[in-house]
Order: structure tokens, then C-alpha cells, then sequence
């Protein structure tokens, strides 16, 4: 038998409207293993440890739990219901815990691996604050429970990591009290920091755009960026502060899951791999709190191309009208090494998100982040890149997932299979 995984997102909803879907999967795509979203209860013995002082939160209360910008004020309160609705940060606040164990029983008696997928510090551009002592006693409980509680094979933590990148405030926080007393404890100055980040936006308005776009076409490099922003030790501290700050922490995670369920498979999914340090994803250091990692390359319109465009955009409101929107789209490519594969060079060629995949070169795109995730992780870590089997073309799929393979990934989870049913390539197989 292959040692190559392939598995598939579903819920306990799609388990139970049809019951045969995964044994389908099983027998025509070599299904091993289901990533189940965690739909259940929690015992009183968790619950009681959530930092919200009561549920549903007040806005003030999310307020004061949530990632703070340097300047003071909470990056964003736009995802205050969706954080209302929780018992807690990551667990919504209803379920059905009978039918979420139904789920798990019916696909291990289908012979295949349930890894139980639950959610983390971070919404879309919300984040509960990393430094919060009740917010990670919080997180430790609720893996610990998912862990030996269900009977599952893996625990599968998604959204652990900072706001997106299609979102630039998200990459100013967190700056807050409980922050600025984390970082003195691993070694980091937040004066320091914040500094840094002021010094370098500063530089970044003194640019000219015309001669940035001439010299990007020319070719930047590292030190290039060094000296045009006039980088101080504080901006890659800031970098490694909250990297760390979240290893630790997953660190402690995995203990607590172990401790539960010692056979558990622990791990999720890691940002493309070119942004990574941007939501504070080490990917050399992945292998000190995981038992895997999952690249999730698959979201390449709300985590690659927005991101490329939000910067791009960034870039001119702090420059101003000297440069122009190809050199700034031209800078960011650069910038994040997406460079030289054909990216559109204005914002309207990259249209909406349902026709995005026809508009940018998405096999080069997910290629370059998966290339450099095996170059990053470490050797012995096994890798499971998240691809959508659904909304791709077919011969893209095919190209990604045979380059997947050469390049020592093992196994592939997707998101949907409308692609991938009927007519299945043995790779897929597994074989």
C-alpha cells in the first residue's frame, strides 16, 4: 500500500446527507483520510475556562481580547458577530455533539483516518490576542478535549497564525500590554519594534515611484530593500517576535493533546509559503510543535492574489501617483518572489474571484509556494498540500499534483472533488 495520504474537508452535515460520498471517494480517488470540522459540544469542565466573561461576548469585551494596532486601537471590529457567536475564540457556541460522534464512528467504520479540523486565534482579519493568558488556557483545554474526547487520528488547527496579508493592518499587531510583556520575556524590545516599523514605512514615503518602477525592472534584490527602507534590527525582530510568540504557544498545544491522546497526529495548515513569516509562520521551525504540515495553497484569490493587489495598492497611497499601478504590481511580484510567471499588470486583470482561475497562471503560482515549502520544512516532516478539486481546471490539477509529488510532498487533502471524480489518474490513486 502507498504511503501517500489523500484526503478531503467535509462536515458532519455532508456526512449525514450522504453517508456513501466518502465510501465513493474511498474507491475512486484512494480516499485514506477525512478532515472532519468540528460541529460537537463542550463539557462544562472547558467551557468554564473560555475568556469571554459571558456568551454571547459585548463588543467591548471582544475589544478587549482581540489584536491591537501600534497605534492602540483593535485592527478591525468587523468580525465582532461572527466572534460573538462562539462559546469561545474558535468554538461556536452550538452543536450537536451526538451527531459530530456519529460522524467520526460512521467514517472509521468506512476503514479511514479522521483528523478533527478546529479553528484557532485568527477569523479572516479578526485575531484574538496571542499573549492573553486565558486566551491560551483556553486553547489548551479545548485541543486537549478534542484530542481524547472523539476517538479521531489527528487534530487537524487551522487559522493559527495573524490576520492575512490581504490584509495590511494585520501585519502591525499585536502591540498591546500583554504583547509588549511577551516580548521582553523571549528577548524582543516592542519599543524597539514599533520603532522599526515606523522607520521603515517612513523611508518607504521618501521613495520616488518613478525610479522604484525603472529599477524593479531592472531587478531588486535583498539588499536593495535593506537600504532603500533603511531596515533596523527591530523590523526583523518583529518578524521573529511573533513567529515565536505562536511556537511557543502551539508548543504548549501539542503537549496538551499528547498528554490527552498520545497517539494523536497533531498539526495544520501552514500560509503560502513566499508570505509565511507574514502571519507568523516559521516554516523551518514547523517541525517543534507538528507531527505534519498541510500547505494551504489552495486559497489563491483571498490569501495570494488579494494580498499581492492590497500591497500593490498600499504601496501607491504611500508613495503617491509617481508610481504607477504596473510598477507597483511589478514591485510587490518582486517583493514576494511571484515574479517572472505572467501575473496580470494592472488590478482589473486579475477580475473576480470566481474567474480567477482562468485569469492568473495558477499552476506556476501554487508550484512556486510548494517548492518553496519542501525547501523550508523540515526533511522528515511529512506534507500534505490543501488543493481545490473544484473550480480548477483539470490539467492543472494533473500538472500540480504530479510536480507535488516529485517534489517530495506525501499526499494531498482537498477541497471539493467535482474535478476529480470519474476517469481518476492512478497518482491520485495513490498507486
Amino acid at each position: 500500500m502507498s504511503d501517500w495520504r489523500t484526503g478531503v474537508y467535509l462536515t458532519t452535515a455532508e456526512v449525514e446527507q450522504d453517508p456513501e460520498y466518502s465510501l465513493r471517494l474511498r474507491d475512486e480517488i484512494g480516499l485514506t483520510t477525512v478532515v472532519l470540522s468540528f460541529s460537537g459540544t463542550l463539557p462544562e469542565e472547558v467551557t468554564e475556562l473560555s475568556p469571554f466573561p459571558q456568551v454571547p461576548p459585548t463588543d467591548d469585551q471582544l475589544t478587549d481580547l482581540v489584536l491591537r494596532h501600534m497605534d492602540g486601537g483593535p485592527v478591525d471590529p468587523r468580525e465582532f458577530d461572527r466572534a460573538a457567536a462562539s462559546v469561545g475564540p474558535g468554538v461556536g457556541a452550538t452543536g450537536d455533539d451526538d451527531g459530530f460522534r456519529r460522524a467520526v464512528d460512521g467514517l472509521k467504520e468506512q476503514g479511514l483516518e479522521v483528523w478533527l479540523c478546529g479553528s484557532s486565534w485568527t477569523i479572516r482579519r479578526l485575531m484574538f490576542c496571542p499573549s492573553r493568558a486565558s486566551v491560551t488556557a483556553w486553547f489548551e483545554a479545548v485541543y486537549s478535549h478534542w484530542a481524547g474526547a472523539y476517538g479521531v487520528d489527528g487534530l487537524d488547527i487551522t487559522h493559527a497564525r495573524f490576520p492575512m496579508g490581504s490584509f495590511p493592518l494585520g501585519l502591525f499587531g499585536c502591540t498591546c500590554d500583554h504583547c509588549a510583556v511577551a516580548a521582553s520575556r523571549l528577548g524582543y524590545d516592542m519599543e524597539e519594534m514599533i520603532a522599526a516599523l515606523r522607520q521603515s514605512r517612513a523611508r518607504l514615503r521618501q521613495l520616488d515611484g518613478k525610479r522604484l518602477g525603472e529599477v524593479v525592472r531592472m531587478g531588486v534584490g535583498f539588499f536593495d530593500i535593506i537600504q532603500a527602507l533603511d531596515v533596523q534590527p527591530g523590523l526583523i525582530g518583529w518578524l521573529r517576535f511573533r513567529a515565536e510568540l505562536l511556537i511557543g504557544a502551539l508548543t504548549r498545544f501539542r503537549s496538551a493533546a499528547k498528554a490527552a491522546n498520545p497517539e494523536i497526529f497533531f498539526g495544520g495548515d501552514t500560509f503560502p509559503a513566499s508570505m509565511s513569516l507574514t502571519v507568523g509562520h516559521d516554516l523551518m521551525r514547523w517541525g517543534e510543535f507538528a507531527d505534519f504540515a498541510s500547505p494551504l495553497v489552495s486559497h489563491i484569490s483571498a490569501f495570494t492574489c488579494n494580498t499581492l493587489t492590497e500591497w500593490a495598492r498600499f504601496l501607491q497611497s504611500e508613495i503617491g501617483d509617481s508610481l504607477s499601478t504596473a510598477d507597483a504590481l511589478a514591485t510587490i511580484y518582486r517583493f514576494t518572489g511571484y515574479d517572472g510567471i505572467g501575473l496580470p499588470e494592472s488590478y482589473d486583470g486579475f477580475g473576480d474571484a470566481d474567474e480567477l482561475a482562468q485569469r492568473v497562471p495558477v499552476a506556476d503560482l501554487v508550484l512556486r509556494d510548494l517548492a518553496k515549502t519542501k525547501l523550508y520544512l523540515p526533511r522528515d516532516l511529512p506534507s500534505y498540500p490543501i488543493l481545490h478539486g473544484t473550480g480548477w481546471p483539470r490539467p492543472v490539477i494533473d500538472r500540480i499534483v504530479t510536480e507535488a509529488r516529485r517534489l517530495g510532498h506525501d499526499g494531498i487533502i482537498w477541497q471539493g472533488t467535482d474535478e476529480l471524480m470519474n476517469s481518476t489518474p492512478t497518482y491520485v490513486r495513490g498507486t
